[in-house]
């Protein structure tokens, strides 16, 4: 008798796998944790803005790739989800659109297993960033926290690190430290650690700095230098008015008062306020891009805008049941220019948690780990290395049965295949015991449902 059977092996490749996804933990947003970069003005700033049109333009997009690397403890436990890394980028891209600089992930995300670099300090934070750098891309490091009542930090040279706790919905502050990376000082630059009285007129002086004025004085070597960002001396988080203006009033060493721009992304406003960079800030990133980081758009990377057309799917069909509960086909119709799709799939309707997670570039997963007899909602994402604004299906249900697939073969005493997991390049070894000759085929398949290798054998006894 002629037999088929299957054989799942798990492969460890990038964009390949099962993710069993528990309840997010870490710590909570606070709007009053603050920035900890300690570079203030760069060099390469001081030199632009004394001449600004000696340095290059281009009219073109700018795209800088990303190295992201999350942090975790030394068990393994405690990364920040792709699916928010995804949310997070996508966020950085709406807020530099109008810059005219975007980013995108360069290779596999990397995770780093380590309790000491998941809640650092700037020492042990800069030894992370110096081990763990990829040259030509912006290293941006994902950890619990970067140090006590600290959202995150830019190095100059090293990259940025922002705490998963501050990468939230409408957060800003990957696009902040990105800021500062690309040469930004805060716009309240010379205030910062500074005893300020806010109800009496600020100093003419600060450490030796000329305080910005209303009247646009000293605008250029004030402050941030920027003369299209106003005054602001207020060096810690707060709140805006209806105009996205801060609440309190400020006056300036002439007596003039004025209230600071929470548009601005790099100002200390909360989240909900800024929005935006003016355009010499954006001048100034593009031109550092073209001078100090032009090897970081040395690449032969071919970004396309995903498109927007909705995913089809195919099976489950809406509302089904599964009668082989552990042998259940996803299906869905391919995007045009998505790279990797996302499907998750959990008891509850929400999706939240998500229990399983398939992360790959097909669009058929067979999953053989479902539970019988249970209620199960599913939707599959679409995304590519650019375009992390995933395009989701709706949200679909299926039940599972309770019934096995038939494929047992009597002859088959014993089974095993080395190593398992298989890593990429591995030689595999697969062993079989029978108690009568034997004929059919052998598959082996990924935990996708891929066929990687299939054979016809015929088998002596043995």
């Amino acid at each position: 008798m002629k037999h088929s059977f299957h054989l799942s092996a798990i492969f460890c490749c990038p964009f390949l796998c099962l993710t069993l996804i528990g309840p997010a933990t870490g710590q909570v947003t606070s709007p009053h944790m603050l920035c900890g970069t300690r570079d203030g003005k760069v060099e390469w700033l001081k030199k632009y803005q004394q001449n600004p049109e000696a340095y290059p333009k281009s009219s073109d997009t700018l795209f800088l790739p990303l190295t992201i690397h999350v942090v975790g403890t030394n068990g393994g436990g405690g990364y920040f989800s792709l699916s928010n890394v995804l949310r997070s980028v996508c966020t950085l891209n709406e807020d530099y659109i109008e810059s005219g600089i975007q980013f995108y992930i360069a290779g596999a995300i990397d995770s780093i297993a380590n309790s000491t670099y998941n809640n650092h300090n700037f020492q042990t934070g800069s030894e992370m960033m110096s081990l763990y750098h990829v040259p030509n891309t912006v290293n941006c490091y994902i950890p619990n926290s970067p140090g006590d009542g600290l959202c995150g930090y830019s190095d100059y040279n090293l990259g940025i690190t922002i705490a998963k706790g501050c990468l939230g919905p409408g957060d800003h502050t990957f696009a902040h430290e990105m800021g500062h990376y690309l040469s930004l000082p805060h716009p309240f630059w010379g205030w910062e650690g500074f005893d300020h009285d806010y109800s009496e007129p600020a100093p003419v002086q600060i450490n030796d700095a000329i305080v910005e004025r209303v009247d646009g004085q000293y605008c250029n070597i004030a402050g941030d230098g920027f003369c299209d960002t106003p005054p602001d001396y207020l060096n810690y988080r707060w709140p805006c008015d209806g105009q996205s203006n801060s609440t309190l009033i400020q006056t300036d060493p002439t007596g003039a008062t004025f209230q600071s721009d929470g548009t601005l992304i790099m100002s200390y406003s909360y989240d909900n306020c800024s929005s935006r960079f003016s355009e010499q800030q954006s001048a100034a990133m593009r031109a550092n891009i073209l001078t100090e980081k032009a090897e970081f758009l040395n690449n032969d990377t071919q970004l396309y805008p995903l498109s927007t057309e909705p995913l089809t799917v195919y099976s489950p069909e809406e509302g089904s049941l599964q009668e082989e509960y552990k042998n259940v086909t996803f299906t869905w119709g391919a995007i045009p220019h998505a790279d990797i799709y996302m499907l998750e799939v959990s008891p509850l309707a929400s999706l939240n948690p998500v229990q399983f997670r398939y992360i790959q570039a097909d669009t058929t997963v067979f999953s053989n780990v479902l539970l019988k007899n249970k209620n199960y909602y599913w939707r599959v994402s679409a995304y590519n290395n650019w375009n992390t604004c995933l395009v989701t299906s709706e949200i679909f249900t299926f039940k599972t049965g309770s019934l096995t697939a038939a494929h047992d073969i009597a002859s088959l005493t014993g089974m095993s295949i080395r190593p398992n997991p298989v890593s990429a390049g591995q030689n595999i070894s697969l062993n079989l015991t029978i108690s009568e000759p034997f004929e059919g085929a052998v598959e082996i398949l990924r935990p996708s449902g891929q066929k990687v290798f299939s054979e016809n054998w015929q088998l002596a006894a043995g």
